[in-house]
């Protein structure tokens, strides 16, 4: 770097004066030829000064080779001549002064080293990026901020000129955490001596976006095998209760069994459908992070939603003895809604109650309108309750107001987030109210009446039971779990249906090309085909109709139930009655 000096060197030179012009010669004497004669001498031009003149010429001259050769050694900044014109000044450092200030200002570093290491040149961001003083940086290694290995493959372009290197690297300082940078080596020529030139780059943001990236990523593909594995474990842990919801719903009502029978397979059967409701909210977890809750939209009456999942704890309720209070006496009732959407909504929250409230506990249930054109139902009970502090978590998921509370009553802490998401898509709201630990809790779930203008339609329910008798039909049993297929084979003929097993989907496929066959009830899990592929061939060939049995109840599972040629997809584990109304429905649209 050249140095700059305070007082730059001046060289003035004299104004120009004309001298006086020297007669012209006079010419050579020539020949008849026009030549000069030879022998005969050409005078050269002369002038003379005086000896003080020829001093201050010479002095002259000193200073103007002392000049040139402080330009020549860096010590001049500028050169001022002064003429008729006043002063000129110029520049000596002025061509490189741009390139010196983009250096100091440039977002990268900028560093010149020699072949030894020895740092001869950097500008202030490298030393910034180094975290180290700029006047220590000068003559110090440049080994003592990057990695000897980094080093040797920098170096090098010491013995490959032309050549430009570029490695990820790490800059080491004393004080923080290496900074992640890209180094750009390559030749600099100069003085006969090559030295390297290094353009290092701060790579913190590039590397923050990989890293959010990457964590994105990572995340999405955690989210991905976690729902797989929730719809995988459903199904796994459905498969094994359907043959036991069947067999235990058909005892239930076996007339022939004894009463004290019939309470215990009623026990099961409760529990049955409890295992089986958790696992659901699993599945309704998923659906709602992913924006999937669909809902089908009626007008209904909320009394009569309610009054349905009130009948669905009963049998909770009484074997508590608990006291079940309901008043609804709200006028107006109609709600444009999801029924059963919002029947498991009321249902959670009963279920709650149910649930928290010890012994001969009191539960009660009202209802009323606002002002604001809405309908509100409150659920109380004479639980547990719950503090201030964690009533705000009672929402989310996986919260049951504490651990003490999950490790004294179990559950998965689903209810209530799911419950919330179903209120917020029906523009509704639910809140929750207690004075403390031991003193009860109240929910209230508010939701904005139907419009008067909108013509009301039939009151939408649970699915029916169908009573009439269906005809007989000839049923094509898809099922790999034997449990599973004995038992529905067993209800099935037990209801007057003919009913031919099968195994495997090639085995039902032999089966339907050698049979009459009405309709197929077949799992979508077999061992060597999908059963929508299976339902694909039968619909191709035979033209037959059928009933998907799975343990997988995502939307998309039954989207592609139906795009194979299903009529129906049911969700493992299957209600008989359910199975058997889908059944009848079927027969009589064949007759």
């Amino acid at each position: 770097m050249k140095k700059k000096i305070q007082s730059p060197r001046r060289v003035r030179s004299k104004s120009k004066r004309k001298a006086p012009r020297p007669a012209a010669p006079s010419k050579p004497k020539s020949n008849a030829t026009g030549k000069p004669q030879s022998g005969v001498r050409i005078p050269k031009k002369s002038f003379s000064v005086s000896a003080e003149k020829f001093e201050q010429l010479r002095e002259n001259l000193r200073e103007v080779r002392e000049t040139l050769e402080a330009i020549r050694t860096g010590e001049v900044d500028a050169v001022v001549v002064s003429g008729k014109n006043g002063n000129q000044i110029y520049s000596i450092a002025g061509a490189e002064q741009p390139y010196r200030i983009y250096l100091e200002q440039m977002q990268e570093g900028a560093v010149t080293v020699a072949a030894d290491g020895m740092i001869l040149y950097c500008n202030l961001r490298f030393a910034e990026m180094a975290r180290c003083p700029l006047k220590k940086v000068f003559s110090s290694n440049l080994t003592n901020h990057l990695s000897s290995a980094v080093w040797n493959e920098i170096s090098n372009v010491f013995q490959r000129p032309g050549e430009i290197i570029k490695q990820i690297a790490e800059l080491r300082n004393d004080c923080t955490p290496p900074l992640p940078v890209n180094l750009t080596a390559s030749l600099l020529p100069a003085d006969g001596q090559g030295m390297m030139c290094l353009i290092v780059t701060d790579l913190t943001a590039q590397k923050k976006m990989e890293d959010f990236r990457l964590s994105k990523e990572l995340a999405e593909n955690a989210s991905v095998a976690k729902d797989n594995f929730i719809a995988a474990l459903s199904h796994e842990l459905r498969t094994p209760l359907a043959p036991t919801l069947m067999v235990a719903t058909a005892l239930e009502k076996d007339p022939t069994l004894p009463e004290r029978i019939h309470r215990d397979i009623a026990l099961i059967r409760r529990n049955v459908e409890l295992e089986a409701r958790l696992i659901d909210d699993l599945l309704d977890l998923t659906r709602i992070s992913h924006g999937k809750l669909s809902l089908q939209k009626t007008d209904a009456d909320l009394h009569h939603v309610v009054n349905c999942a009130v009948e669905v704890c009963l049998p909770d309720v009484r074997v508590k003895n608990l006291q079940l209070k309901v008043e609804l006496n709200a006028h107006d009732v109609n709600v444009h809604a999801d029924v059963v959407r919002l029947q498991q909504a009321f249902w959670n929250v009963l279920r709650n109650a149910v649930k928290f409230t010890r012994e001969h506990g009191i539960i009660s249930i009202t209802s009323g309108t606002t002002g604001e054109n809405k309908i509100w139902v409150r659920i109380a009970d004479s639980g547990i309750g719950f503090t201030p502090e964690s009533g705000p978590s009672l929402f989310q998921a996986f919260e049951q107001g504490g651990s003490a509370v999950t490790r004294q009553y179990g559950g998965l802490g689903l209810g209530l987030a799911i419950t919330k998401s179903i209120v917020d898509a029906h523009s509704g709201s639910i809140s929750a109210e207690s004075a403390g630990p031991g003193k009860g809790a109240t929910f209230t779930l508010e939701f904005p009446l139907a419009s008067v203008d909108r013509p009301k339609s039939a009151v939408s329910t649970p699915v029916a039971a169908v009573t009439a008798r269906s005809s007989k039909i000839r049923i094509l049993l898809v099922e790999d779990h034997k449990d599973t297929r004995v038992s529905i084979q067993r209800l099935l003929e037990i209801a007057g249906h003919k009913v031919l097993p099968a195994a495997s989907a090639t085995q039902a496929l032999e089966i339907a090309a050698a049979n009459e066959i009405d309709l197929v009830v077949s799992d979508l899990g077999l061992p060597d085909l999908t059963g929508h592929e299976l339902m694909k061939q039968l619909r191709a060939v035979h033209g037959l109709s059928g009933i998907a049995l799975s343990g997988y109840g995502m939307e998309e599972d039954v989207e592609r139930s139906l795009l194979a040629g299903f009529q129906n997809h049911l969700t493992k584990p299957v209600s008989f009655e359910q199975l058997k109304d889908l059944i009848a429905g079927f027969a009589r649209q064949k007759t």
